[in-house]
């Protein structure tokens, strides 16, 4: 999803910046991005920072190789949160994490594939939230994360995930209401769809 043309990208001169090859540029644009990312890449990979760590170091790596080839078909932002997602999604592939599935994305223009990971008995002995959590599918849990834990409205999320407005609502919808559904059965019926809402991370 493409940004469109009337709506300028503000991070974009610091990534041009840099590739032209003020290093001070980067240092601005990890200020900017440096503690969204470690929280984008903890929520999905789970209590161990380090993993989040290295799947961060990971992304600005990737950033420092391909800042000159940067095409602007995406926000820096975007372009960001992807290449962290994808490292996270590595990650989980290669090491055991308490952690649920993770999405993983084209960093351009493909559409998303989920991955087909089942939650283990682990997850069954977290508390009831993370459990619930760990359950969703993993655009699902990853939409969550997204909306809620990082405050992106439906169009940014829409922007990330490369896929319209209108999917991101219905799949938001539908994420809620999983969770709805799960934290009803594990907590009681009195859990209702408003603290449902309240518990996405």
């Amino acid at each position: 999803m493409p940004l469109p043309p009337t709506i300028p990208d503000p991070d974009l001169p610091l990534l041009q910046r840099f590739a032209a090859g003020d290093r001070a540029a980067l240092g601005e644009l990890a200020q900017r991005f440096e503690a969204p990312l470690m929280g984008l890449a903890t929520g999905l990979l789970g209590p161990r920072q380090q993993l989040a760590a290295d799947a961060v170091q990971d992304a600005w790596l990737r950033v420092i190789r391909s800042a000159s080839t940067f095409q602007a078909r995406s926000t820096v932002k975007t372009w960001l949160y992807r290449i962290v997602i994808n490292r996270c999604h590595d990650l989980r592939s290669t090491r055991k994490t308490p952690a649920g599935p993770v999405l993983r994305l084209a960093e351009d223009a493909d559409e998303p594939r989920p991955r087909t990971e089942q939650p283990t008995a682990e997850h069954d002995r977290l508390d009831p939230l993370r459990a619930a959590l760990d359950r969703l599918k993993p655009d699902q849990r990853l939409l969550l994360l997204l909306c809620y834990h990082h405050d992106m409205t439906l169009t940014q999320a829409a922007q990330v995930l490369d896929i319209p407005v209108g999917t991101v609502k219905s799949r938001l919808h539908t994420a809620l209401e999983s969770l709805r559904k799960t934290l009803a059965t594990s907590l009681g019926p009195s859990f209702s769809a408003a603290r449902a809402h309240e518990a996405a991370p």
